[in-house]
């Protein structure tokens, strides 16, 4: 048990070690994202005739949670061969993906450094989570596993859960030559932004061939196919947060009253300034290509996962300029 509780330390390090280094720069700031009122698709005119000064950039907000999203759809770091009946892993992994940090919606979209008032002036080029994984495996082909997540430079955790059928694993004889298949399920839910919830679902096709080496240890190169579909869902988003609306509709006359019937050519308009994103459903195609490593109780794991086409044309609802991502992804870990 000395080794596992030596993998468990080193993990809850990795995880922690990085939070404490910088302080939420890239968090998201959807109050930021934002067109003026008046332009095409934002009327003047808000709910009970009141005027209304801002309306939520759409596309904005398809753009940087379709880029999260893909950054959040957990890795392919296991071959299709599971632990096997009893077998135990447990491992430190993260993965890291590139952005388009040059993008003005990056700019505006995340909060920055507390000398930034209304845009991040300098957005990280990636996104890099860390995480905590530990699967178990069970008769019939059958693994379990869970994870707990970070993402660097936010206040963003993620837990995930994953199950995984082996359908063709370790022959030896006869058909010895065929490689090993398995079909795995997984979600990655994001937790710890109050402005909207971010899931992401996953459903992998993986094959597998593992290759014993001078009888000490085993290389296994992996390929896999992956659907993701990336739920995006706002809550209520205030686009005016440092204006008071009680404020705003008080009487110049009377300070003491709450109503919006002063008169003023802005009584109520900050009521106005409240919204909700559209929901966004998109899905991402990913080919993944990867190699494990062992040595007795050793694991080592490395995968790059690419898209197959670009966001924009697997979904007609993402914005058709937001380029192809990808991500390289490593883990370590100890198998029992």
């Amino acid at each position: 048990m000395r080794p596992l509780r030596f993998a468990g330390l080193f993990a809850v390090a990795a995880l922690l070690a990085p939070a404490a280094a910088r302080a939420d720069d890239m968090d998201v700031s959807l109050a930021r994202l934002t067109v003026p009122a008046g332009t095409e698709g934002c009327s003047a005119t808000g709910d009970r005739g009141l005027p209304q000064r801002f309306c939520g950039d759409q596309d904005d907000w398809r753009r940087i949670t379709s880029q999260l999203g893909f950054s959040l759809a957990p890795p392919v770091l296991s071959p299709a061969r599971t632990t096997g009946y009893g077998g135990l892993y447990i491992g430190v992994e993260g993965w890291i993906t590139p952005i388009d940090s040059g993008a003005d919606y990056w700019h505006r979209g995340t909060e920055g450094d507390a000398d930034s008032l209304t845009e991040n002036r300098f957005p990280s080029s990636t996104l890099l989570w860390s995480r905590l994984a530990i699967r178990k495996g069970f008769p019939f082909g059958f693994e379990l596993g869970t994870s707990f997540a970070k993402l660097v430079d936010t206040s963003y955790w993620a837990w995930g859960v994953e199950v995984k059928w082996a359908l063709f694993e370790g022959f030896r004889t006869g058909l010895g030559i065929l490689p090993d298949l398995a079909v795995r399920g997984m979600v990655n839910t994001m937790v710890g932004e109050p402005e909207f919830n971010l899931t992401v679902p996953t459903l992998d096709f993986v094959i597998s061939k593992r290759i014993t080496l001078a009888g000490t240890g085993t290389i296994t190169p992996i390929v896999a196919y992956q659907i993701a579909w990336i739920f995006a869902d706002s809550e209520l988003v205030d686009l005016t947060p440092d204006t008071d609306a009680f404020t705003e509709c008080r009487p110049a006359t009377d300070v003491s009253s709450t109503s919006c019937t002063s008169g003023l050519p802005d009584a109520g308009a900050d009521y106005n300034n409240n919204t909700t994103f559209d929901a966004l459903r998109a899905p991402r195609q990913r080919l993944v290509v990867g190699v494990e490593g062992r040595y007795q109780a050793l694991t080592l794991t490395g995968s790059f996962t690419f898209d197959l086409m670009k966001p924009g044309d697997q979904d007609d609802e993402v914005p058709d300029d937001l380029p192809r991502q990808w991500t390289a992804s490593a883990g370590v870990g100890l198998s029992f």
